[in-house]
């Protein structure tokens, strides 16, 4: 049965209030007039006599509208329950930190925020609101206290010991296997704009000395369904300077209803450096990740790059730069063997969620090898335009592919390891120091592997646009 058309209501209101409200604060720069604020104002206040006190409010808002063709190849209304088409998403994350100076014991500090998602119009290209169709929810993100030793231990540094306790995100590395440690989309709405990356519940100690970082941690992720899973661990980098920094972690799963996940131990090794002197724009990067689980599961996953930024004396700032990411799959024999992804994010353009079609909307981490080649430029110190190139293959064949999100799970018999190829097309404008634009066209070309999974051969194609303001 047709599902009918629902009414915005005050949701789609506030939705419209908020699109009207970024789209009032660009057409001022649009037309070549200063914006509302040049600068971000400071809303910091400070106790007078002693400036290392202060508590200081902050406020995000995002909305982003998306524009589907041949969603799932053109047969999202099977896979899916229905068809994507359109679909807007708008967000508000307000937030209250602050610090207390202890003077040379150092400084307490905390925050506490909420974040406010909603999801409006159609289906999101996940399917994550099929129901309800109009997710939206209010939860409390940020939520803990800290201490900083400040000078206390004049030969470890300023600052050298962090210990903090709560809700907060937490990032190792470059995100490949800890960035976002809450869910988004489904019930809580926001799927894309993706604002919530707090762990439920984290205890953090961290030593900083010199170039040296060493930390411990326990981490509990505000995942949906909530699946009771805790970590605890260790990570250690080291910085060369502008040379480089190399590190590692270790991390165990203690507990998990996902019995996959139960006992699992994670060994990561990772390095970026910049080998030659004569060459700083150049450089490699690379990350090696061994999971094991007993006899359960024996996986690896990482990647390898190369890339040249050739700096702000070359007109237009190029940067060119190619990833070779490889996740292993499930032979399809015993238990499953299949790299997890764990808690990976990202905080630029196709750095973990790989594809702004593929990786955004149908496929995680795992069972695959992927080529990505990044070309970008800045005509002016505004503007920043990228160019993406991904090729997909699977590393093994298999009935099953693991889309997102985890309900969506679609068997299919595949017989090609060849999914296909994603062209991505991005525009960056930071408008103000307090707001940006983006712009996103991407185009999804199944080959063989992915028509047999879609059921279908169409070309996927995708533009959205993305608004952020920030104080």
């Amino acid at each position: 049965m047709r599902r009918r058309r629902r009414r915005w209501g005050l949701r789609g209101v506030v939705f419209a209030t908020g699109a009207l409200g970024g789209a009032w604060l660009c057409l001022p720069a649009l037309a070549g007039l200063p914006a509302p604020f040049d600068k971000k104002p400071d809303l910091m206040l400070r106790l007078p006599g002693n400036p290392d006190t202060w508590i200081r409010p902050s406020f995000r808002m995002d909305g982003a509208l998306f524009f589907e063709s041949n969603a799932w190849a053109g047969n999202s209304r099977k896979i899916l329950g229905d068809h994507v088409g359109a679909w807007g998403e708008f967000g508000v994350v307000p937030g209250l930190e602050g610090q207390l100076s202890l003077a040379d014991a150092g400084a307490l500090r905390a925050r506490v925020s909420g974040v406010y998602t909603t999801t409006q119009i159609g289906l999101d290209a996940a399917g994550s609101n099929l129901d309800p169709r109009h997710p939206n929810k209010f939860l409390l993100e940020d939520a803990y206290v800290g201490w900083t030793s400040g000078v206390l231990f004049p030969s470890l540094g300023t600052d050298a010991i962090d210990l903090s306790i709560g809700s907060q995100p937490y990032q190792a590395g470059t995100g490949l296997l800890f960035c976002d440690g809450s869910t988004n989309g489904g019930k809580r709405g926001g799927y894309w704009i993706s604002l919530r990356k707090a762990f439920r519940f984290t205890g953090i100690a961290r030593l900083t000395s010199g170039p040296l970082l060493v930390e411990g941690m326990f981490l509990r992720p505000y995942d949906e369904p909530n699946t009771s899973t805790k970590v605890a661990g260790a990570n250690v980098e080291y910085s060369f300077g502008d040379r480089g920094t190399v590190g590692g972690g270790y991390w165990n799963v203690v507990a998990s209803k996902d019995e996959r996940r139960e006992g699992l131990n994670v060994f990561d090794l990772r390095g970026e450096v910049h080998p030659l002197p004569s060459l700083i724009g150049l450089g490699l990067a690379g990350e090696i990740v061994r999971e094991r689980n007993g006899s359960k599961n024996n996986s690896w996953g990482g990647y390898a790059g190369v890339d040249y930024d050739f700096g702000d004396d070359v007109a237009w700032k190029p940067y060119v730069g190619y990833r070779y990411a490889a996740f292993q799959g499930d032979d399809g024999t015993g238990d499953n063997r299949s790299f997890d992804p764990l808690f990976y994010g990202s905080s630029d353009w196709n750095q973990w969620y790989l594809g702004e079609i593929l990786g955004q909307y149908v496929a995680t981490n795992r069972n695959a090898l992927v080529n990505l080649l990044h070309l970008r430029a800045s005509p002016i110190d505004a503007l920043t335009l990228h160019a993406f190139y991904l090729n997909f293959r699977l590393d093994e064949l298999s009935n099953e592919v693991v889309s997102r999100p985890p309900s969506r799970d679609r068997r299919a018999l595949i017989e090609s390891k060849n999914v296909g190829n994603e062209f991505d097309f991005v525009v960056d404008w930071s408008v103000t120091d307090y707001l940006s634009v983006s712009g996103v066209a991407a185009v999804f070309l199944p080959s063989s592997g992915a028509k047999d999974f879609f059921g279908a051969s169409g070309t996927w194609s995708d533009l959205m646009l993305y608004t952020s303001l920030k104080f």
